[in-house]
């Protein structure tokens, strides 16, 4: 199969709108549109008793039927976890299988979000620092690293200031990850090294949108534990959060329709096997996929961590207790010469993301391989979060989703106005 290859990056921030409602999400990263092909690219809680969940079916039935997409899922996540789930639609196009509310959906770079969660509980932990270098991370690579990469820190790389190039063609690097040869942690470790070789193409300071800073942060976390970074998410983060629905790569089980499967912008349905994913070692920056309902329980963990930080606590995954500063550091972008990104999240001011404390921040994030699209929007201050997905890309699928999370976004705070 021939790949075409363009920048790695997911550049274009989207600006959608609904001013007279003032409700519609916008702002939000996604890969661009019409690509045939994947490229590089124990907590605190609320007290009251947690309510039955509702199904959000109803709701999303005439969205999907609007926009015709194969499949529409969402959810409406609090403090206290899943408030309401729903999937309407067909796993393939082409097929009889219906979609489950359990089902997975590929959520492409809303993995940024996840794999800056592990990178913080290493260095809670102790095994990293934010202001680790790639110098002190990686001294085998000093005598083949270019100058200018060796004070870029940790930090830089997740809130993607770091000078990294976009464009993994160089050199045969992107055709060679899709080879998949060798153990996983071989191919980010020659991917991470022929890199920082080539040297910048643009200043660090600058915003610059790049998939392969997430892969070297996540070989950073290899090297450093001497674990893949799928292993380590399985183990720190996946298992403690009860998140047994995520995996990696395009979900399913080849030759069958046991889940959703993407779908090319012709509408083609891309069953499991060659081309249903972008490269595995392309993982950090982008290949979790997970049910509606474990995707809200990491989001919950967030909306957690944002309460913990403004209150001066901490929450707890697994063994380890994140603390305030380190919550603080996950939610605050950098500003300036470019786009406000934090770490693995855009952050955006919207009326109704305003809580109790008056901040109408919201975290936000979409992702998609081409053939899938989802999108979360997290309120800390007001306390829920909305989350949509689709089961292919362009267009209609953006729009299903901005609606999706429009319309439970009214419908929370209709539902909840003066509690």
């Amino acid at each position: 199969m021939t790949h075409r290859v363009h920048p790695t990056s997911i550049r274009a921030w989207l600006i959608a709108g609904c001013a007279a409602a003032g409700l519609m999400p916008a702002l939000a990263l996604a890969k661009p549109t019409g690509q045939p092909t994947p490229q590089p690219v124990s907590s605190p809680g609320e007290s009251r008793p947690a309510e039955p969940v509702k199904d959000l079916a109803s709701t999303l039935g005439p969205i999907r039927e609007k926009h015709k997409v194969p499949a529409l899922a969402a959810a409406i996540v609090t403090l206290a976890g899943l408030d309401s789930v729903g999937a309407v639609g067909l796993r393939a196009a082409d097929r009889t299988e219906q979609v489950q509310a359990g089902d997975r959906f590929h959520l492409g770079s809303c993995t940024k979000a996840m794999t800056s969660t592990l990178i913080a509980i290493l260095v809670e932990d102790g095994v990293l620092a934010w202001d680790t270098t790639l110098a002190q991370a990686l001294p085998d690579l000093q005598s083949t690293m270019h100058e200018k990469y060796r004070d870029v820190t940790i930090a830089d790389l997740l809130t993607q200031r770091s000078g990294v190039p976009t464009d993994l063609s160089r050199d045969g690097v992107w055709a060679e990850l899709w080879k998949n040869e060798g153990p996983i942690q071989q191919q980010r470790e020659k991917c991470t090294s022929a890199v920082l070789a080539w040297g910048p193409d643009h200043d660090k300071s600058r915003f610059v949108y790049s998939n392969t800073n997430f892969i070297i942060a996540g070989h950073i976390a290899e090297r450093a534990t001497g674990k893949s970074w799928e292993e380590l998410m399985q183990a720190r983060l996946f298992d403690p959060l009860g998140m047994t629905t995520a995996g990696f790569g395009a979900p399913g089980t080849a030759g069958k329709y046991d889940q959703p499967v993407g779908h090319r912008g012709n509408g083609a349905a891309v069953p499991v096997g060659p081309g249903s994913d972008n490269p595995p070692a392309l993982g950090p920056a982008g290949t979790v996929h997970a049910s509606m309902e474990d995707w809200g329980k990491f989001i919950t963990l967030h909306l957690r961590g944002a309460k913990a930080a403004a209150e001066g606590g901490e929450v707890r995954v697994g063994p380890t207790a994140i603390r305030a500063e380190t919550w603080k550091k996950l939610h605050t972008p950098v500003k300036g010469n470019g786009a406000d990104y934090a770490m693995g999240w855009g952050l955006a001011d919207r009326p109704w993301a305003k809580g109790p404390s008056g901040d109408s921040r919201t975290l936000t994030h979409s992702g998609s391989n081409t053939m899938w699209f989802c999108v979360v929007w997290a309120a800390p201050d007001a306390g829920f979060a909305v989350l949509s997905a689709t089961n292919v890309m362009g267009d209609n699928a953006q729009r299903a989703c901005d609606q999706a999370c429009s319309e439970n976004i009214k419908s929370y705070l209709e539902n909840h106005a003066g509690r």
